[in-house]
C-alpha cells in the first residue's frame, strides 16, 4: 500500500566484515502478474506460506497470536500440497535507480562515502560525489 502511494524505495546491503555498505534508492514501478507469480514459485516453501498465511494483512493489527498460528499453518498446509499456488496480494516491485551510495568504513572514522546520482545531462548519465562521513 505505500509503495502504491509513494513509489520510492532504497535497498541496503552491508558487509560487516569488510566494512562496506551499499545503499541503492529510486522510483519503483509494479511488475506483472507473470512475474510476481514466478518471483513467489522461485522461492522457499516458507515464503510461500507465508504470502498465503497474510495475503492481504501485512502490518495489519494482529487480535491474537493464535490467529497468527492458525493461519500460518493452514498456509503450510496448503503450499505442501500446490507448491504452485500463487498469493494475489504477493507483488514483485521493479526498481529503477537514481541513486546509489557507496561506504567504506575506515579505522580512523574517515569513511570513503561515494554517490552517484542520475544525471541524464552529464557523460555516462550520472554525476559521481565524494560525501562527508
Amino acid at each position: 500500500r505505500e509503495l502504491a502511494e509513494h513509489p520510492y524505495a532504497s535497498h541496503g546491503f552491508h558487509w560487516m566484515r569488510s566494512g562496506r555498505q551499499v545503499r541503492i534508492g529510486g522510483h519503483v514501478t509494479e511488475a506483472g502478474p507473470e512475474e510476481s507469480a514466478a518471483d513467489l514459485r522461485g522461492r522457499s516453501p516458507a515464503a510461500l506460506a507465508a504470502a498465503l498465511a497474510g495475503a492481504g494483512r501485512q502490518s495489519a493489527v494482529l487480535g491474537a497470536y493464535e490467529d497468527l498460528e492458525r493461519a500460518f499453518e493452514d498456509a503450510y498446509e496448503r503450499a505442501g500440497r500446490d507448491p504452485d499456488a500463487t498469493a494475489p496480494t504477493w507483488t514483485l516491485y521493479v526498481l529503477e535507480p537514481d541513486e546509489v551510495e557507496f561506504y567504506q568504513e575506515e579505522a580512523r572514522r574517515r569513511h570513503v562515502r561515494l554517490r552517484y546520482r542520475r544525471a541524464p545531462e552529464e557523460r555516462g548519465g550520472w554525476r559521481r560525489e565524494l560525501l562527508w562521513p
